[in-house]
């Protein structure tokens, strides 16, 4: 596939990089700062998360010394039913999405810059934009979910039917899944997509190199190191990284991972603590995997090229964020 390998590594929203991000002090400061301080916040709002959810749903009701026993109960039963399910979801969002926002303040307050040019080019969030990226990853990719669940003999029940037995329960963790993995997807993508491809943006600014990298490693951090695993989600990244330059920022793209996302735990399997177990790369598999990057890059070039589209999301009328300096200026918050 011919990958317009010029115009990517013009991209606006690597476009203002300065002396700043090619610090390694910075970079060692940042990673260092940042971890620490996203994991204890990260830590303190799962935590915080948790006691709300029983306190809404009553489902830690009872002696409060056999509490421990009872949330180590539900989060180990891997979301075998929609309790547990909602819990670790619940759970990878209450301390993801916190993590990756101080993460991002870190950054922003290191490096000088506003934390708005980690997701966008543009003077706001273009959350239009995101709803696309949702809209065609479902009309797209979709249908192969929805084809390789039915052809395989070896498929379980879709997580939406089996966890749930009855529409208001099947309905609530529909609901729960699009509104929390829409959140979880947008701390992965302004970490990895807006602060981690902006630092190496600083290295090489060739597009293959910045989503060969940001794909590798945004693969690695989930920790399954099967080949089938491993290649699927290296070349997930390099898709969000193909979207982030051709479009200006992380919408789009955290659209289409939260999309992701959304079919595996309604349709394939629930959110679980343990890794898949490896089935190895096959035929079906790199033809998957071609077939979801192919189609990551033909998204952004119809929204990229089609004028309705381009006019519908605000892409005609995206203004340039500050200059380096300006961000610099301003602080982190403008």
């Amino acid at each position: 596939m011919h990958l317009d390998a010029p115009r990517l590594s013009l991209a606006a929203f690597i476009a203002d990089l300065s002396g700043r991000e090619r610090s390694l002090g910075r970079f060692a400061a940042t990673v260092v700062g940042g971890v620490i301080a996203g994991v204890v916040v990260g830590v303190i709002a799962g935590v915080i998360a948790l006691f709300a959810y029983a306190a809404a749903t009553g489902a830690f009701s009872g002696d409060i010394h056999t509490l421990p026993q009872r949330v180590t109960g539900l989060i180990s039963g891997n979301g075998a039913d929609v309790q547990s399910a909602l819990v670790l979801l619940t759970l990878a969002t209450a301390t993801n999405g916190p993590m990756a926002a101080t993460f991002i303040l870190v950054a922003a307050l290191i490096a000088g810059r506003k934390v708005l040019s980690y997701i966008t080019v543009a003077r706001t969030i273009r959350w239009p934009l995101l709803g696309l990226g949702l809209a065609m990853s479902f009309a797209i990719i979709g249908p192969l979910i929805a084809a390789g669940q039915l052809l395989d003999p070896h498929a379980t029940p879709p997580p939406l039917l089996s966890l749930a037995k009855d529409l208001p329960t099947r309905t609530l963790y529909a609901v729960a899944c699009v509104g929390l993995l829409i959140i979880a997807a947008a701390a992965e993508e302004v970490v990895f997509r807006g602060w981690l491809l902006r630092q190496s943006a600083a290295l090489s600014r060739n597009p293959i190199f910045l989503m060969a990298l940001n794909g590798v490693v945004f693969s690695a951090v989930h920790g399954e190191f099967g080949p089938d695993a491993f290649l699927t989600r290296a070349l997930m990244g390099a898709g969000f990284v193909y979207m982030t330059l051709r479009l200006g920022g992380v919408e789009f793209s955290t659209g289409a991972h939260a999309a992701n996302n959304i079919m595996i735990v309604l349709f394939i399997q629930p959110l679980s603590l343990k890794p898949s177990p490896s089935s190895g790369v096959s035929a079906d598999s790199l033809f998957q995997d071609v077939f979801l990057f192919a189609s990551y890059v033909l998204m952004t070039e119809i929204v990229a090229r089609w004028t309705p589209l381009r006019r519908l999301v605000g892409l005609d009328t995206t203004d340039a964020a500050p200059s380096a300096q300006t961000a610099a200026a301003t602080g982190p918050w403008g």
